[in-house]
């Protein structure tokens, strides 16, 4: 048998607020399904309110008896009170009393689902904030409840049912009414804020390691935002914590714990922004994510023009001597694209793809200045390497080497570009049996006039000129050596003795072979 509900004059208030939160529960499964049932039980709600704001206190009625109890009738036409109360939904808990912000009791494992549905709770929460301004103010005008109010708090309240744990505290009959509404203003631009900064958050969350330091600066905004919700759910008046903020709060303490992330401000109660500061924050999340977007665009962009440079690359082979003709140049426009998305001249990636080819980049090619850069960056590298001993050192060197040996041998040549590497001028000597390998180094826009004295020395029989690595052009250097009688030869590859001999005997040996008869210089 059901238990008796206690009536009005009863002198057991606890027994009477046991028993109707027991009703309450008990119809709260019905309420769910019977859509007729909901009508009635809103009419009731109307009933009651009515006879709560009438003046004169009616007789104590008979005790009801459970099962007498039937829908009540519609109520007889009677003016609506001059603001009705948004009904809140039956799922809704009773907000919990006041606590303090930061009591220590176990925290939950947060996931992105848990995120994201705290970030929907929040925008709802500003909706909700904005549309009792908006309803409290068109009441006041005399808007007809039933027709342009009622729609609108149903859609609410259905919005609000469909989220687990979510308490419109702002649109409830006992929420607070700050005679401002600009505080309920500050209150959905805070909610605003927050919502956005946990959706950046949550879009860089699984890419913490490769987007640290945006996601830090996200967790920055992140705690700026949930403090102006805890400091505009105050001066709205309400005592009470806002539960969406304490878990983002929760959720922020944890993940300066997990990433040893440290939040630089408004993690703690006495360090508060301003109410009224959503906006500054949301314009400062909006740039952020639109500057993270593009450089994540940039990202896959320079991705897919590696993959392009990588099948040219292959396509060329080894040495790049090999594949279309058209390759090389496919390269240079590649890699002038990348150095225009924002990969530095000195990116070692970049580098380590070109490196195995670089030797067959052809002479005659055109290279624009961010690949000269390239190159220049490439060049410093190598120049930095120390030199590794190679098998094949000590066999015996190729016919053209042992030939520019035999005219050079004892005497002293000029090297003009790029940065001296000690491995290669080791080799160079070593091979032609030079007394010395002078490498002057050329720097961009520096005077051509420091190479004319050591091509100007009597010891000098010939002058390279590395034009891949060279700021000066081949007509800058030639005027000294024909006013000196030096043979120049250009080097459009590596300083591989046996190349530097090809191009020796290509371009010079004619004039070599009259000016230095063979073994002259020993």
């Amino acid at each position: 048998m059901s238990p008796e509900i206690p009536g009005p004059g009863d002198s057991r208030p606890d027994e009477l607020a046991a028993a109707l939160t027991a009703a309450l529960r008990a119809l709260a499964p019905l309420v769910e399904r019977d859509a007729e049932l909901r009508a009635r039980l809103r009419d009731l709600a109307r009933a009651l309110l009515a006879l709560a704001e009438e003046r004169a206190v009616p007789a104590a009625p008979e005790p009801p008896r459970p099962a007498a109890v039937a829908p009540p009738p519609p109520p007889a036409p009677a003016p609506a009170p001059a603001e009705p109360a948004l009904v809140v939904p039956e799922t809704i808990p009773a907000a919990p009393p006041p606590q303090s912000y930061y009591a220590e009791r176990p925290q939950p494992q947060f996931t992105g689902d848990d995120l994201a549905l705290i970030e929907k709770r929040c925008r709802l929460k500003a909706r909700g904030a904005r549309w009792a301004v908006t309803r409290r103010r068109r009441l006041a005008e005399g808007a007809d409840f039933h027709q342009e109010i009622d729609p609108l708090d149903r859609e609410l309240i259905e919005e609000a049912r469909s989220l687990p744990d979510c308490f419109l505290w702002m649109n409830h009959p006992s929420g607070p009414q700050p005679d401002d509404p600009a505080r309920f203003e500050d209150l959905a631009g805070g909610y605003e804020a927050l919502a956005a900064a946990l959706a950046l958050a949550r879009k860089l969350w699984p890419e913490v390691d490769e987007h640290r330091e945006v996601f830090e600066q996200a967790l920055d905004l992140a705690a700026e935002a949930q403090a102006i919700v805890r400091a505009a759910v105050a001066e709205s008046g309400n005592p009470r914590r806002d539960d969406d903020q304490f878990k983002a709060y929760s959720w922020l303490r944890d993940m300066a714990r997990e990433h040893q992330i440290f939040i630089r401000r408004y993690m703690r109660v006495d360090d508060q922004p301003g109410a009224d500061g959503g906006a500054d924050v949301q314009a400062r999340l909006d740039a952020l994510d639109a500057a993270f977007e593009e450089t994540r665009r940039r990202g896959k962009h320079q991705e897919a023009l590696v993959n392009k440079l990588r099948y040219h690359l292959n396509r060329l082979g080894p040495g790049g001597a090999g594949g279309h003709p058209n390759d090389w140049q496919r390269i240079v426009a590649v890699v002038v694209e990348m150095v225009g998305t924002g990969v530095q001249p000195s990116n070692a990636a970049l580098r380590e793809l070109l490196l195995p080819a670089i030797d067959g980049l052809p002479e005659d090619l055109d290279l624009p200045p961010p690949f000269q850069l390239v190159l220049r960056e490439i060049d410093r590298v190598l120049a930095a390497r120390r030199a590794q001993p190679e098998p094949s050192a000590g066999r015996a060197v190729g016919p053209q080497v042992a030939e520019v040996a035999r005219r050079l041998v004892g005497r002293s040549a000029v090297l003009i570009g790029g940065c001296c590497r000690p491995d290669a001028k080791a080799a160079l000597e070593a091979a032609f049996r030079l007394k010395e390998l002078v490498w002057l180094e050329s720097r961009e826009h520096g005077s051509i006039s420091v190479f004319e004295p050591p091509i100007a020395r009597p010891d000098v029989a010939v002058v390279l000129l590395a034009i891949r690595w060279s700021s000066h052009s081949f007509g800058d250097v030639r005027q000294f050596c024909e006013a000196h009688g030096k043979p120049l030869v250009r080097l459009p590859a590596g300083y591989n003795p046996n190349q530097v001999a090809a191009q020796i005997l290509a371009q010079c040996s004619n004039q070599l072979a009259a000016q230095f008869p063979a073994g002259a210089g020993s």
